[in-house]
């Protein structure tokens, strides 16, 4: 037998079979040894019409004969009647049709219950800050905040979940257990409903479910999501991809014509990890743990009603529903990026921060190099600053594009350098006043803001007395590499 269709058929045929004979057991699993076979014999007709099952190679699939019992490969059996299936590893469960693991929703806070939430915390001396759950239950709903004497409960129709500086478990028997974000948990019951207990930050959380509707494994999960309200921007860190990885990468879209170039996310949530990149029919899957991030030529939203937004760099994204995932897509370059979080663990707020740091590949590590100016150079730009009564001291970019070149310096209202790419303007005057504009944090925590003047998106900044900014005329840089350029901006030696 084809190994490969080995395998796919032995992971498309439904879990738990009752099998019987002398084979032997494989040591630590619960997976028994069969003999079979493969059986090319048998048709299939839905609905009237003939079908073919296949894997998602495009392999033809053959039902697996034992012991008189036929098995269907179930996945390419659900493709065909249009009906979901998933498969569950840590739990080694298969769900087909409605699963419990796509019945997440994000708890999207209104800015009334934001406010509640905050007011209920802003009681308590050194314990002012506010958290909550950023996932539910699909049909749970927030009913009320109520600060107790010594915490605040928030109160679900399915569940409580009370934020308190006491461990409420402290007195009981329970059972340890390891949360899927690593946290150390405690189960115990203190009447007839089961609590979970978990520390994070400063502060003790506890969940129930009164009502009995959620399971233990559901509050756990919800348990790993309880963070500060509003926590976005802190919990990203940079996405280092090993060589490996870069390799799969580059590969993945190297078979599209006129679409080579790789472009991957630069952040990620505290705790997720790059899995695998797929190339499909019309694009390529950067699977991560806790989000898909797709990258293709196709609007995939386009025939979707959704909502528009602008994320923190400038860019319009849209958000729209397929099925019960919400998926944001926006435009970089000359391609459409995709983000959703199938496990629910990531909030809307998270996944359009991570949205705006899709780039080239290596556009943040390796794209960039130093700017080296000659002696003349030097002299020329420190003359021009010179002019300036109050303002001598000399500034520069050390960083450009590797492709990039340094043309010549320009006096005037400011210092101006001109860049075969790219235009940076040194000056006493802030030049995105008067124009709408959308405030970013750069990479070394520097406040700016994008602004567009005509036509040219143009990143302003102030550093010291002065202010920045650096636009891209022909367009050949993207915001992410002006902002890391705009990092390099300092005093000339």
């Amino acid at each position: 037998m084809n190994k490969n269709v080995k395998r796919t058929v032995a992971t498309m045929m439904i879990a738990g079979m009752t099998v019987s004979g002398a084979a032997g057991v494989y040591a630590g699993t619960n997976m028994e040894k069969i003999s079979a076979f493969l059986n090319h014999s048998i048709g299939f007709k839905i609905n009237g019409s003939t079908y073919i099952p296949k894997d998602e190679n495009g392999n033809k699939l053959s039902p697996i004969t034992y012991h008189d019992t036929t098995y269907l490969p179930v996945r390419a059996l659900s493709n065909a009647l249009n009906t979901p299936i998933q498969y569950d590893s840590k739990t080694n469960t298969i769900y087909i049709g409605t699963s419990t693991t796509d019945q997440w929703v994000l708890t999207n806070y209104t800015a009334a219950q934001l406010d509640e939430i905050k007011q209920a915390f802003a009681g308590f001396d050194g314990f002012e800050t506010a958290y909550a759950p950023q996932i539910m239950i699909k049909g749970d709903a927030l009913q009320k905040v109520a600060a107790t004497a010594d915490g605040v409960n928030l109160l679900f129709k399915n569940m409580t979940v009370n934020v308190s500086p006491r461990d409420y478990s402290h007195d009981y028997d329970g059972t340890a257990v390891t949360l899927p974000n690593g946290l150390t948990g405690k189960w115990y019951k203190p009447g007839d409903t089961a609590m979970l207990s978990v520390k994070v930050d400063d502060r003790y959380v506890t969940v129930s479910s009164p009502d009995g509707k959620l399971s233990n494994s559901q509050l756990e999960k919800v348990a790993t999501t309880v963070t500060k309200v509003g926590a976005v921007q802190t919990d990203l860190v940079q996405v280092v991809y090993t060589a490996a990885q870069l390799d799969e990468l580059k590969k993945a879209f190297a078979g599209f014509d006129g679409f080579e170039t790789a472009y991957a996310p630069q952040m990620m949530i505290k705790g997720d990890v790059l899995q695998k990149t797929v190339a499909t029919a019309d694009g390529v899957n950067i699977v991560f743990e806790n989000m898909t991030v797709n990258v293709s030529p196709r609007d995939y939203s386009h025939d979707y009603d959704g909502k528009s937004v602008t994320l923190s760099n400038g860019a319009k994204a849209k958000w729209y529903k397929v099925g019960d995932t919400p998926m944001l897509t926006l435009k970089v370059d000359d391609r459409y990026v995709t983000l959703s979080s199938p496990n629910a663990n990531l909030t809307q707020a998270r996944l359009e921060k991570v949205a705006v740091t899709v780039a080239k590949v290596g556009a943040v590590q390796s794209d960039l190099a130093k700017v080296t100016y000659t002696s003349a150079q030097s002299n020329a730009i420190k003359d021009e600053f010179a002019k300036f009564d109050g303002f001598t001291t000399a500034y520069a970019p050390t960083l450009m594009i590797k492709d990039d070149a340094f043309q010549k310096v320009a006096g005037g209202d400011s210092v101006n350098f001109f860049f075969k790419h790219m235009n940076v303007k040194i000056s006493p005057r802030d030049y995105s006043v008067g124009y709408d504009s959308t405030n970013v944090t750069l990479p070394n925590g520097v406040k700016a803001k994008w602004f567009t003047p005509s036509d040219t998106a143009t990143l302003s900044f102030q550093i010291d007395d002065r202010y920045v900014t650096i636009s891209s005329a022909d367009k050949s840089l993207t915001k992410a590499q002006v902002e890391q350029i705009a990092t390099g901006v300092a005093k000339l030696k």
